[in-house]
């Protein structure tokens, strides 16, 4: 299908945004106060407090600049460029229908970043922005289902989603886009693309581009904006508090700084108003509205993002002590306090419907999370040197997301789930392999069990979100022979190869020749969602003895970023007869 918007669109509502730009309270022109409206006698304390931060640029430009031929000129330029490129290529419309319906099935009621009915209204009418539309294409094939999947021709998904990806990634690059918004929008759903370890691109790139272009706008301190009309401060709103909670979520995933700080912002929290849909389109089958305890799932997730900073400043950074933390029982009181507060909608039940339980088990599983972030460290003590009883809270924790998994996974539900729960799925198996190793007769039969759960939940992932195999591969390297075959998983289908496994990774590369069309079996590579690729296991035949043939390959621990001793001791760990050393978990959180 060819592009379907003109070369020259008409100007959206939202140029007005495009052509302001923010400027914080400690640049220069926030002394330029609207002098009319200042009190003389109340001097300039109460005037800077009126102070402008938002300047109109549209009367900045030359006339040849902005001249419509010239503008013409490099939009004819750009559309052939594109064309080349087949960026502006789609779908034929019942696939566009099918991904879209599945966009808004699984990933809107998560993140509402778009005013559903103002998209229903520009696809109908072909006006829709390609940059969006190819990036909303791509999140509605990675989470639609096997069976969606099928109807579209697309044969395998990570080269459907590599296809879209690089499509919307072309149309950013080559700034044919020129609405503010729609490119934030579009930069957040790239942000989902989880490619290759050395792709410079990854999701924090798209994010923090994200970030900065939110931040250039005031979104950061919106309470102080006042152009803003009623459906732009609920989209900027709700917009703000998605790249929130991203942020948080894969800095503590990744270990690395989060870009947003509190004490740099001012913004309402998200209130029930902010969903409010004012626009009568009507919901169709492509287009549902979501259901309606989607709103206390986004209001929620929002709030333990919040604490998930908290929890992660409090004793991850550098120089605070693990297991000395006075801040962890003043912590410990605000996840129970928050929980305490939850609406009866947002309430683990057992009678919830599919769509209920798709969101309050992600959300239960997020707060679980938090009590093993919170209790970790002191879980991961050898038990001979265990002075506390509180690392058993990590455990129970753990325990808590797995039964919710596993109910998830009963109603199929997993594939659908955010990008966020490998992290916390990881997490619990990791937890669990540990126990695994510290118990005995019953206990053991059941820690092996939670694992091989967490280990489903991990292949139900993979269909959608592409998992760090490699990581997968070393925390199997780290186990000895027995615990490897003890929770591998005896239907599940996999390879029988020896580890570490061999796993390729890395972005797609584009057919153009075949970007037309979905992609052809004769041409597709390995299936990276096969079940023959998912984990690696442990050749059944072989000695049991762990330190039998022990070898370590070295090129391993270029990925932790180690040196000298620190060496040493994990390659220690690798060929240790122990099941596992604990502290070496630490390095593997962060990668998932």
């Amino acid at each position: 299908m060819p592009s379907l918007r003109p070369i020259g669109p008409p100007p959206r509502p939202e140029d007005t945004i495009h052509k302001t730009v923010f400027f914080g309270e400690s640049s220069p022109l926030t002394c330029v106060v609207d002098e009319g409206r200042r009190s003389p006698d109340k001097g300039y304390a109460c005037g800077i407090q009126k102070a402008r931060l938002h300047y109109s640029i549209s009367d900045l430009h030359t006339s040849s600049e902005t001249s419509e031929e010239t503008l013409g000129q490099r939009r004819k330029f750009l559309h052939d460029r594109l064309i080349r490129e087949s960026a502006l290529v789609f779908p034929l419309p019942a696939i566009c229908d099918v991904l879209l319906q599945a966009y808004f099935e699984w990933f809107h009621p998560l993140f509402p970043i778009l005013d559903r009915s103002q998209v229903q209204n520009d696809y109908q009418s072909r006006t829709i922005s390609p940059l969006l539309l190819q990036a909303m294409l791509f999140i509605g094939v990675s989470l639609c289902s096997d069976r969606a999947l099928n109807t579209t021709g697309f044969n395998n998904r990570y080269k459907a989603k590599g296809l879209f990806y690089w499509r919307a990634k072309e149309i950013y690059d080559v700034g044919w886009e020129t609405d503010t918004m729609i490119k934030l929008q579009s930069i957040f759903l790239l942000s989902f693309w989880r490619g290759g370890p050395t792709e410079e691109r990854d999701v924090r790139y798209w994010l923090g581009t994200a970030t900065d272009l939110a931040q250039k706008k005031g979104m950061h301190v919106m309470s102080k904006l006042t152009f803003l009309g009623t459906r732009d401060q609920k989209i900027w709103k709700r917009i703000w508090w998605a790249l929130y909670v991203r942020d948080q979520q894969t800095s503590a995933a990744l270990g690395l700084p989060s870009r947003i700080r509190d004490e740099d912002c001012e913004v309402v929290e998200l209130e029930e108003s902010d969903f409010e849909d004012l626009d009568s389109a009507t919901p169709s089958d492509i287009f549902p509205k979501p259901p309606a305890a989607h709103v206390s799932y986004v209001i929620r997730m929002a709030q333990l993002a919040r604490l998930l900073r908290e929890v992660i400043s409090s004793q991850y950074l550098p120089g605070k002590s693990k297991l000395d933390n006075p801040s962890r029982p003043v912590l410990h009181q605000r996840l129970l306090d928050w929980e305490s507060t939850l609406p009866p909608e947002m309430q683990f039940q057992s009678n919830m419907t599919r769509d209920v339980l798709f969101l309050v088990g992600m959300l239960h599983m997020t707060y679980a999370n938090l009590y093993v972030l919170l209790y970790r460290p002191m879980f991961l003590q050898p038990a001979s040197e265990s002075i506390s009883s509180e690392g058993n809270i990590a455990l129970d924790a753990a325990t808590k997301s797995t039964r919710i998994l596993e109910d998830m996974l009963s109603q199929n539900l997993v594939q659908h789930g955010s990008v966020h729960l490998i992290t916390h799925t990881f997490s619990a198996l990791c937890i669990h392999t540990i126990h695994f190793g510290r118990v005995a007769s019953t206990a053991k039969k059941l820690a092996e069990h939670r694992a091989k759960l967490c280990l489903l939940g991990l292949k139900e992932l993979q269909k959608s979100w592409d998992l760090e195999n490699w990581v997968l591969d070393l925390f199997f390297h780290c186990l000895d022979d027995r615990t490897a075959r003890n929770l591998r998983l005896a239907d599940s289908g996999m390879s029988k190869s020896t580890l570490p496994g061999q796993f390729a990774k890395g972005p797609p590369i584009p057919d153009s020749l075949a970007l037309n069309t979905p992609c052809s079996a004769a041409s597709r590579p390995p299936s990276r969602n096969s079940t023959d690729s998912i984990l690696p296991t442990v050749q059944p035949s072989g000695s049991l003895n762990p330190t039998e043939g022990a070898t370590v390959n070295m090129d391993w621990y270029e990925l932790f970023n180690v040196e000298g001793e620190d060496i040493l001791g994990l390659a220690g760990s690798l060929t240790n007869p122990d099941y596992l050393n604990p502290q070496n978990l630490e390095f593997l959180y962060r990668f998932l």
